[in-house]
């Protein structure tokens, strides 16, 4: 027997089960083992970031949201095959929690009310949309010349898969009720992840 399929068995002793939440349903993707970082130091690394080791067959890649068997969610950041003599034996994995879900909208026209105010008329690109959001961090800024008056106007950053196809404008509704414009978005920063620099949404 290979040493992936050891790995594989030894997962689903010990590991545990996640299923990927697709938008075609559900995917079983095995059983994973993961650590929990210990760098209390850094409170959004410590509350947000785990790394697992994933069976080598899995169907999971790196912008799918996965769930636990106990419910909670996390973003596949980024995937990385484990090799033993040209064999992929495991994938690391790196894990970002999705600790919001909530409505992605796109202004697709404008009208305007009884006061002749301009008022956007929203569609919806991503009813269910799960994702990370947290404070900004300091020093992940891709802009570090940035004037020191400026620092602090976007205060969130927003995780989300690429596959959604987020955009500029765009706003960002979590469940809990606030809205939030999405002010840029870093399509580069994680393979099949965006990062969005949001502010707070006063528009209509």
């Amino acid at each position: 027997m290979s040493i992936s399929l050891d790995i594989k068995l030894v997962l689903q002793e010990i590991g545990t089960s996640f299923v990927i939440k697709r938008d075609s349903g559900d995917v079983a993707g095995g059983y994973l083992d993961y650590e929990m970082n210990r760098q209390v130091t850094k409170p959004f690394i410590r509350e947000f970031f785990i790394e697992a080791t994933f069976p080598y067959d899995t169907v999971a890649v790196a912008g799918d949201v996965i769930q636990f068997s106990d419910g909670r969610r996390y973003l596949v950041m980024n995937d990385s095959p484990e090799n033993f003599e040209n064999e992929i034996i495991s994938r690391e994995v790196v894990l970002y929690m999705a600790n919001v879900s909530g409505e992605l909208l796109r202004p697709s026209t404008v009208d305007f009310d009884s006061n002749y105010r301009m008022t956007p008329t929203w569609q919806t690109v991503k009813s269910m949309c799960y994702a990370t959001l947290t404070a900004r961090l300091f020093g992940t800024d891709l802009q570090q010349d940035m004037e020191l008056g400026q620092i602090g106007i976007q205060s969130q950053e927003l995780y989300l898969p690429s596959s959604i196809g987020v955009q500029a404008l765009d706003r960002y509704r979590p469940q809990s009720g606030e809205y939030y414009k999405v002010e840029q978005v870093v399509t580069r920063y994680f393979p099949s992840v965006d990062v969005c620099y949001l502010a707070e949404d006063t528009r209509q």
